[in-house]
């Protein structure tokens, strides 16, 4: 991955409406469109951009993170409400010290190839992650942990020191050591195999080109034996996993934090065999919203997402169409550039200020069309780790706004802001994707620009292309930047917030270096017992939601829209938009077309 690739794909992960480059796949043509009342088992879904490197470890756009989690699988992984389940793994154990844990996998799971998925593959893709060629964002949380496999079907992770969320690095998908003998990790990400991936997940390419991918179903998968294990809910919290870490997190599942505990597995694949069960699923890919917005007026999709919040309610209006709307924990925000060398920002009721004269509410009603919350801290409201009673709201108030501008250092000459020690009027530059890249931080970035204006603050609005964004994000060239930040739904924000997280691939980008925030992020991230870490996360938050290294805005909503034949889907909470296949093996169609 290049620098570039791997800024966006950093422990924050901002999310950019990018369509990108088709790859070279397979030149085999796309099929055409059917009828539009098609009856038949093939469902057909709209996606906002193509395919790139269809690599768990190498995925480069969405397309890419749709197709991974149809084709591959992980020791564990995501159910309802984002609690962990067994997915490879069947049952697992944890160290009373928090340091040791063992998964006993399925002896049936198989390579479409037909091979075994062994504990050997498990260390295999470890071992890729922690390889020094390896420079993509899933690295860092797999230094200083040790895997080792315990003969064929058992592993065991052992880590140099307690995180509390280790089990959600555990929906890590897992990739076919025998399929990948030979290929470097440089060269991963454009190989054969990150072109048409051998995978092990409950779909199989069938057909692969730029313009569509056709998944067939895998009937029982082998994996049905396990469909009737149970959840085991006790003290230990589920995540630190984040999109830190290259994966969503949970908000409400737990875990034993010793002894034995097992998850439940997701809808079993035998359930295909079901009346309406989706047997084919194919995958269009376009480079742009309209057209496949038009398609899925047309019934030529049943489904559809990554649509702008408007597009949404055009798409839900069709005949027969409903909206199903996941919580997605998809954080709209400003960033301030703290670095020593902008000092302007570095008092917290400069910063309090400007978000005080942000209303936020309107925000979300207005260029979210109400699909989404206001944001207090980085981690959502509906979200069973927000502790209430420690989060200190920021209400929209530009006189008090304008109080805490002055008190912070700026000062009023006339009408204008100035610094302190700084001759003529201030300037804010305010960063943001252009309107091509990604209307809906566009449009965010000219409402917070209008806010700031309204308390006297000369803002201007430095709308770039995405590949600029960025850069300039990633090297510092910026003052204030508005960006969408792919959160997972843990509330470790070590990765975005930590100090040492600042320098060479470190995903700080504010550059805030604080002691005292270090030292709570650390806590919340290490404590393994239930109790201590939900106070370190109210310590963290109380900390976060008054000091504001961050400005949150508002929690996005992702609104997936299905056609009238398509039944059974249900929305959960969501890390990233492919977290809504959760439930595929459930989808059904309607017979009467």
């Amino acid at each position: 991955m290049s620098g570039r690739d791997r800024v966006a794909a950093l422990a924050l992960v901002i999310l950019l409406a990018l369509v990108g480059a088709g790859m070279l796949l397979p030149s085999t043509p796309p099929e055409p469109p059917g009828p539009t009342n098609a009856v038949g088992s093939r469902y057909r879904e709209g996606i906002l951009g193509h395919p790139s490197s269809i690599n768990p470890l190498t995925v480069r756009t969405q397309a890419d993170r749709d197709l991974v989690a149809l084709l591959f699988r992980g020791l564990l992984k995501s159910g309802a409400d984002g609690a962990l389940t067994s997915d490879l793994a069947h049952t697992w154990t944890i160290s009373p010290d928090g340091h040791t844990y063992t998964f006993l996998m399925r002896t049936d799971a198989r390579w479409e190839d037909g091979e075994p998925v062994t504990a050997a593959d498990v260390v295999f893709t470890v071992g890729l992650l922690q390889n020094a060629a390896y420079d993509g964002p899933l690295g860092a949380s797999w230094q200083g942990v040790q895997a080792v496999a315990d003969g064929t079907y058992a592993v065991h992770f052992t880590t140099n020191l307690p995180v509390a969320g280790f089990l959600r690095q555990a929906t890590l998908p897992i990739l076919p050591e025998h399929a990948l003998a030979g290929v470097s990790v440089a060269d991963l990400a454009d190989s054969a195999f990150s072109r048409k991936p051998t995978g092990d997940g409950p779909f199989r390419i069938a057909e692969l080109d730029v313009s569509h991918a056709l998944l067939q179903a895998v009937p029982d998968a082998g994996l049905a034996a396990y469909s009737s294990a149970t959840p085991v809910s006790s003290a230990l919290p589920t995540s630190s996993g984040s999109a830190a870490f290259g994966v969503a997190a949970s908000a409400t599942a737990s875990i034993a934090a010793s002894g034995s505990a097992s998850g439940s597995a997701s809808p079993s694949v035998s359930a295909l065999n079901g009346s309406g069960a989706i047997s084919d699923l194919e995958l269009r890919f376009f480079s742009d919203a309209s057209t496949m917005l038009t398609q899925f007026q047309d019934g030529q999709l049943d489904g559809v997402g990554g649509l702008s919040p408007a597009q949404v309610g055009t798409a839900t209006a069709t005949p027969g169409a409903r909206l199903v709307s996941y919580r997605w924990a998809s954080m709209l925000s400003v960033i301030l550039n703290q670095r020593t060398d902008h000092p302007e920002f570095r008092d917290p009721r400069v910063r309090r200020g400007l978000l005080q004269a942000i209303d936020r509410g309107a925000l979300v009603s207005g260029v979210l069309v109400g699909h989404g919350t206001v944001a207090e801290a980085p981690i959502p409201s509906w979200s069973a780790n927000y502790p209430t009673a420690s989060i200190v709201h920021t209400p929209f108030d530009l006189l008090t706004a304008q109080t805490d501008l002055a008190a912070g250092g700026w000062h009023r000459v006339d009408a204008d802001w100035h610094l302190p020690a700084a001759s003529g009027v201030f300037t804010l530059k305010l960063l943001t994707p252009d309107n091509s890249s990604n209307p809906v931080v566009y449009a965010v970035a000219a409402q917070v620009a209008a806010s700031w204006r309204a308390i006297g603050v000369d803002v201007v609005v430095d709308a770039v292309p995405a590949a600029t964004f960025l850069d300039r994000l990633a090297s510092g060239d910026y003052s204030a930047a508005v960006v969408d930040l792919q959160l997972g739904l843990d509330p470790d924000v070590s990765p975005l917030l930590l100090s040492t997280q600042v320098w060479s691939a470190g995903s700080n980008v504010s550059g805030i270096q604080d002691p005292a925030l270090d030292k709570l992020l650390l806590a919340a991230r290490k404590a393994t017992d239930a109790k201590d870490r939900q106070a370190a996360i109210a310590a963290l938050e109380k900390y976060v939601s008054t000091n504001l290294p961050i400005l949150p805005l508002s929690f996005r909503d992702y609104g997936f829209v299905v056609g009238g034949r398509v039944q059974d889907v249900a929305a959960t909470a969501i890390g990233d938009p492919s977290g809504r296949y959760w439930d595929v093996l459930s989808w059904r169609l309607a017979n009467d077309g």
